[in-house]
């Protein structure tokens, strides 16, 4: 064996021997130097010293913030800030905010939103306020109490008033009437609006319908030329099922009167602005009347492939021929 080994080791040129030696002992040296670190070089307390030092430090910096007036939430000190009382996110001022723990940029947030004509509708749109910790906001939620007044767009639009001649402050009736179908309504908590008359102030009148989704509600309207069904609702941007599903039971449709559209005499533009319609089917109706003159009746559209009846369906209620009847 030793010879075999001998033998081997001989088979090496002397510049690779060398070589050999050398990361052999350079191995054993990396191997021995932390023992040797470890006995020789012992730790010294004085390493340690930092620590303290930035202790220290750390303290000083939080006796100068208690002595200017700021407090750390987790501090003996900061007892205003964790004190807990029911409030109406609606009314309470920047101090009560303040007390609740809220930082001034979040309180400035929330004012500037009240201001803007936004109201806290559900305990939970406290989840929705820009820069307030998930943790806080745990906190807060079990001592919301959202006041009894409706929201005030549905005031204006129903025409109530505050009624003080019975001592009922924060009530509301409607003029001329102490109670009827509006009072009744907003007890109920179900504001009705007709769908194709409907401003966005009275969609943000119902539940989880913000501006955003008001406006875009309107918006969606106006591109189709009006509601047929109150379904259509359902498929405007950003709006989800749930919301649609809660809103549903207040939405009517009284009157139906649509905006339609002519097939042979918008060009593939204005086609295209429709939401049922758009860029690839406007380019394909347009190709359609090049290749086959006008289009004579409205069902002429179930001769482009990308017409199916489902598509044709929707799109029925909107459009028109020269030949065809308004």
């Amino acid at each position: 064996m030793k010879q075999t080994l001998w033998k081997a080791y001989n088979s090496f040129s002397r510049k690779e021997r060398q070589g050999i030696l050398f990361l052999l002992l350079l191995t054993g040296t990396c191997m021995a130097v932390p023992s040797l670190w470890e006995r020789f070089l012992p730790v010294q307390a004085e390493v340690y010293t930092a620590d303290s030092t930035l202790s220290a430090e750390v303290a000083a910096f939080r006796s100068a913030l208690l002595n200017s007036g700021k407090v750390f939430p987790g501090d003996a000190g900061s007892d205003v800030h964790r004190r807990r009382f029911t409030f109406d996110p609606n009314t309470i001022d920047a101090t009560e905010w303040e007390t609740l723990g809220l930082e001034k940029k979040v309180i400035s947030n929330i004012q500037r939103y009240i201001a803007r004509g936004g109201r806290f509708r559900r305990k939970e749109d406290l989840q929705k306020i820009y820069g307030l910790p998930p943790g806080l906001c745990d906190e807060l939620m079990p001592f919301v109490r959202i006041g009894g007044q409706p929201p005030g767009a549905f005031r204006r639009y129903m025409g109530y008033r505050q009624d003080t001649a019975h001592g009922r402050y924060g009530q509301y009736v409607r003029h001329g009437q102490e109670e009827g179908p509006y009072r009744k309504a907003y007890n109920n908590r179900i504001p009705v609006l007709d769908i194709n008359t409907a401003d966005s102030s009275l969609w943000e009148s119902l539940p989880g319908i913000g501006p955003v989704l008001a406006a875009r509600i309107v918006k969606f309207r106006d591109k189709l030329g009006g509601f047929y069904a109150i379904s259509q609702v359902g498929e405007t941007y950003g709006l989800a099922d749930s919301t649609f599903n809660k809103i549903q039971p207040s939405l009517r449709l009284h009157k139906v009167s649509l905006k339609k559209i002519d097939l042979n005499q918008m060009d593939e533009k204005s086609l295209a602005q429709h939401p049922y319609i758009r860029h690839k089917l406007a380019r394909l109706i347009v190709l359609y009347r090049s290749n086959h003159g006008p289009f004579r009746q409205a069902e002429d559209l179930l001769g482009i492939p990308l017409v199916d009846d489902s598509i044709y369906r929707k799109i029925e209620h909107y459009i028109k021929t020269e030949n065809s009847p308004l």
